[in-house]
Protein backbone atom coordinates (compact mmCIF):
# COMPACT_ATOMS: atom_id res chain seq x y z
CA UNK A 1 0.00 0.00 0.00
CA UNK A 2 1.48 3.21 -0.91
CA UNK A 3 2.31 6.11 2.16
CA UNK A 4 -0.20 8.66 0.84
CA UNK A 5 -3.01 5.97 0.80
CA UNK A 6 -2.00 4.55 4.13
CA UNK A 7 -1.86 7.68 6.52
CA UNK A 8 -5.20 8.27 5.24
CA UNK A 9 -6.84 5.05 5.40
CA UNK A 10 -5.73 4.85 8.92
CA UNK A 11 -7.33 7.94 9.84
CA UNK A 12 -3.68 9.77 10.40
CA UNK A 13 -4.20 12.42 7.24
CA UNK A 14 -7.87 13.72 6.51
CA UNK A 15 -7.02 14.20 2.80
CA UNK A 16 -4.68 11.88 0.55
CA UNK A 17 -3.99 15.44 -0.63
CA UNK A 18 -2.14 16.56 2.53
CA UNK A 19 -0.43 13.04 3.22
CA UNK A 20 1.28 13.55 0.07
CA UNK A 21 2.23 17.20 0.88
CA UNK A 22 3.75 15.83 4.22
CA UNK A 23 5.86 13.47 2.40
CA UNK A 24 6.89 15.84 -0.23
CA UNK A 25 7.61 18.49 3.02
CA UNK A 26 9.95 15.99 4.22
CA UNK A 27 7.92 15.34 7.39
CA UNK A 28 7.80 11.81 6.92
CA UNK A 29 9.96 8.93 7.44
CA UNK A 30 10.24 5.02 7.29
CA UNK A 31 12.12 2.97 8.98
CA UNK A 32 14.68 6.18 9.22
CA UNK A 33 14.56 7.39 5.98
CA UNK A 34 13.00 10.12 4.12
CA UNK A 35 10.02 8.95 2.48
CA UNK A 36 7.99 10.40 -0.74
CA UNK A 37 4.45 9.53 -1.04
CA UNK A 38 4.95 6.59 -3.36
CA UNK A 39 6.83 4.26 -1.21
CA UNK A 40 5.33 1.18 -0.27
CA UNK A 41 4.46 0.75 3.24
CA UNK A 42 4.83 -2.93 4.81
CA UNK A 43 3.35 -4.89 8.18
CA UNK A 44 6.05 -4.10 10.72
CA UNK A 45 7.56 -0.53 9.02
CA UNK A 46 8.11 2.01 11.62
CA UNK A 47 7.16 5.51 10.30
CA UNK A 48 7.94 8.85 11.46
CA UNK A 49 6.02 11.75 11.38
CA UNK A 50 7.16 15.65 12.46
CA UNK A 51 4.38 17.91 12.28
CA UNK A 52 3.92 21.43 14.21
CA UNK A 53 7.63 20.59 16.36
CA UNK A 54 6.11 17.51 17.42
CA UNK A 55 7.24 13.97 16.55
CA UNK A 56 5.25 10.85 16.73
CA UNK A 57 6.54 6.95 15.72
CA UNK A 58 4.28 4.32 14.92
CA UNK A 59 4.30 0.96 13.73
CA UNK A 60 2.44 -1.00 10.94
CA UNK A 61 0.57 -3.90 12.50
CA UNK A 62 -2.01 -4.32 9.65
CA UNK A 63 -2.83 -2.95 5.69
CA UNK A 64 -5.80 -1.51 6.11
CA UNK A 65 -8.81 -2.16 3.61
CA UNK A 66 -9.41 0.89 1.11
CA UNK A 67 -12.58 1.97 3.06
CA UNK A 68 -13.11 1.11 7.13
CA UNK A 69 -13.87 3.01 10.08
CA UNK A 70 -12.02 5.49 12.53
CA UNK A 71 -11.95 3.08 15.43
CA UNK A 72 -11.24 0.35 13.20
CA UNK A 73 -8.44 2.82 11.91
CA UNK A 74 -6.40 3.49 14.82
CA UNK A 75 -6.01 -0.68 15.10
CA UNK A 76 -4.07 -0.59 12.15
CA UNK A 77 -1.08 0.91 13.99
CA UNK A 78 0.68 0.79 16.89
CA UNK A 79 1.95 4.14 18.71
CA UNK A 80 5.48 3.92 19.58
CA UNK A 81 6.27 6.94 20.95
CA UNK A 82 4.20 10.67 20.79
CA UNK A 83 0.28 10.19 21.54
CA UNK A 84 -2.72 10.54 19.69
CA UNK A 85 -3.29 13.96 20.33
CA UNK A 86 -0.03 14.53 18.44
CA UNK A 87 -1.79 12.76 15.15
CA UNK A 88 -3.99 15.41 14.39
CA UNK A 89 -2.65 15.90 11.01
CA UNK A 90 -5.21 18.39 9.43
CA UNK A 91 -4.56 21.79 7.70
Amino acid sequence: MRLDLFLKVSCLAKRRAFAKELCDEGCVKINGNLAKAGREVGVGDEIEIRKRGQITRLRVIELPQKSINKNRAKECYEIIQGSDTSLELSE
